[in-house]
């Protein structure tokens, strides 16, 4: 959240919501018009960049924005080159 205020100049909003993650992360991505992007950090696993990542994909045509999807390796330094 420092980075983003310090570097971006945007206050990150904390949102706790309960149930299983894939639903709860449409619901509220469908919710909330304010939300301008979805930026998911990819695992660095062989098998694939993680179940989240895979079951957001799919949903990807119907959402209201598009998704970034953030390599799990990716260092700070690379990061910040290219935001």
């Amino acid at each position: 959240a420092k980075w983003m205020r310090d570097r971006q100049g945007i206050d990150p909003e904390l949102v706790i919501r309960e149930g299983e993650p894939v639903p709860e992360i449409l619901a509220q991505v469908r919710d909330d018009p304010e939300i301008g992007v979805l930026v998911l950090g990819a695992g660095t696993d062989k098998k694939g960049p993680g179940p989240l990542v895979t079951q957001l994909t799919k949903n990807s045509g119907s959402l209201p924005m598009p998704i970034t999807i953030v390599p799990g390796d990716l260092s700070k330094e690379r990061l910040e080159a290219i935001t």
